[in-house]
């Protein structure tokens, strides 16, 4: 009788509200749809919903927990010293511990998937992997592991300091950084989500041959079901205090640094100041528009930054919320009491009470908001990533009314502050922008700045015009980006 497999995905964190954790969940329910024997255990530290995490729960779907690969378990042990000012030695002996528990607690596994351990948030974590790695292989387990890069540490300049600790010494017993974010041991092999990131492994010295493209895949049932998504407009109406005619603009994100969310206030005070102008060739704007953020951190950088958005936005009236995490989750929450009595709506809800939506982010591992909402036929504008978007242009989408740049004052407007050592200092430089949309002559010259990219963008405020263009992205997307698709693709990677 042939062995059943035993598949393992690793996190951080598993059952968290996180994009990593939405990749999860959609490609656990793609392979058990795929192979219904399979067996997948999820391991990392459990979010204390994490029953919740994927309902219902499949028979063949275990969780363990393994608490270290918190970050914050790190600082614990050393009694609250943060992990960009522990040593190297700080993070070995960590690792050490943690690879011990990964020989106990992954021993029955057939394949690991390791989700963005090149992010350098946790080096210990990372570390272990390359000592559990190496000691597998030399074992002669047969176990495969598999490497999914979401992003790369260089991008995150902290955490790259943090990693780049790791150098050889003197005495040869610490491994060079760049080994242990990219080991070549034959029991590994890499998943990229988009092209670009493949060349970033092949310069790394990974081998063409164990380098997998996947991208990550859309999930058509968060298509809201019935109607009652107008629920959920009428609920954001009623706490934010908003007029019954204001038409939302959707950034379906977590508010951090990176997200550039000031850009996208910016853009929306900007629409609603159209309101009184008249472009060529292009709609006069009589609604008024409100941008709706997602989620708002809890804790950390990035729960100051989300603050500072929000004082600002408060201070000055601004058409903008960030947060509903409270209302809107990745999936319709119904009461056990009441199977008609909604708790938290889906984040399809969201899409649909939408006119458009919007990203003003500067970085992405993949951009699931380039794609996702056209399978609810809402149009995305804002701006473009050059290292992103040619992935999905290659499959056929057009998204040429996308901006690269958007000038303010002569700057691309992401750039504003840029020379402030101080972040926060280089925000208020940014925000200053936002309030200066009051002067009508300013909104002109902006407007002369971008006029190409701006008649772009106004075109699709025109649900007409928009039309065709939604249902060729919308038909690319079902057919490239399918959990069909996807889950085919990476279960041919498990099991070669």
């Amino acid at each position: 009788m042939k062995k059943r497999l035993h598949l393992g995905i690793g996190h951080y964190g598993i059952g968290f509200q996180d994009g990593v954790n939405m990749v999860i969940s959609r490609n656990v329910k793609a392979l058990l749809k795929i192979c219904p024997d399979l067996k997948i255990t999820l391991f990392g530290k459990l979010a204390k919903d994490y029953r919740e995490f994927i309902t219902p729960k499949p028979a063949s779907l275990e969780y363990r927990e393994i608490k270290e690969f918190d970050p914050q378990e790190a600082v614990k042990q050393f009694g609250g010293k943060p992990i960009s000012e522990q040593q190297v030695h700080d993070y070995m002996w960590q690792g050490t511990n943690i690879a011990e528990t990964l020989i106990e607690k992954l021993s029955d596994m057939d394949v690991v998937i390791a989700e963005n351990l090149g992010i350098g948030i946790h080096p210990a974590v990372t570390y272990a992997f390359y000592l559990y790695t190496q000691y597998s292989f030399a074992a002669r387990e047969n176990k495969k592991f598999i490497y999914r890069f979401h992003d790369f540490v260089q991008q995150r300049p902290e955490n790259f300091r943090n990693v780049k600790k790791f150098h050889y010494s003197r005495f040869g017993i610490v491994p060079d950084w760049h080994s242990i974010l990219y080991p070549a041991f034959p029991n590994i092999k890499y998943i990229v989500i988009n092209r670009y990131d493949w060349w970033r492994l092949i310069e790394h010295g990974i081998e063409e041959k164990n380098i997998y493209y996947i991208p990550h895949s859309v999930d058509e049932s968060i298509i809201p079901p019935d109607n009652r998504s107008e629920e959920l407009r009428k609920k954001i109406i009623e706490r934010e205090k908003l007029s019954p005619s204001v038409k939302f603009i959707f950034y379906p994100v977590r508010c951090v640094r990176r997200k550039n969310v000031e850009e996208a206030i910016f853009l929306t005070k900007f629409f609603n100041s159209l309101s009184k102008v008249k472009l060529p060739n292009s709609p006069r704007l009589k609604e008024k528009f409100h941008l709706i953020v997602s989620v708002k951190p809890k804790e950390g950088e990035d729960a100051r930054y989300a603050q500072k958005l929000i004082e600002f936005v408060k201070r000055y009236n601004l058409p903008a919320t960030i947060g509903i995490e409270e209302l809107v989750s990745w999936e319709r929450k119904y009461d056990p009491q009441d199977k008609n009595k909604i708790i938290k709506y889906g984040i399809g809800d969201a899409y649909r009470i939408a006119e458009l939506v919007i990203t003003t982010s500067i970085l992405e591992g993949f951009g699931f908001v380039y794609i996702e909402p056209w399978i609810l036929e809402r149009a995305v504008i804002g701006r473009n990533i050059p290292a992103i978007t040619p992935d999905f242009q290659a499959a056929g989408m057009k998204l040429g009314h996308l901006y690269t740049a958007l000038l303010v004052e002569g700057r691309d407007f992401k750039d504003i502050g840029k020379e402030k050592k101080d972040p926060d200092e280089a925000l208020e430089e940014r925000l200053s922008r936002i309030l200066k949309l009051d002067d009508p002559a300013y909104v002109e010259r902006f407007i002369e700045s971008n006029e190409t990219s701006i008649l772009a963008t106004l075109k699709l405020f025109d649900e007409k015009r928009r039309k065709k263009l939604v249902q060729r992205n919308k038909e690319v997307v079902k057919r490239v980006y399918s959990q069909e698709v996807i889950g085919k693709k990476i279960y041919e990677v498990i099991t070669a």
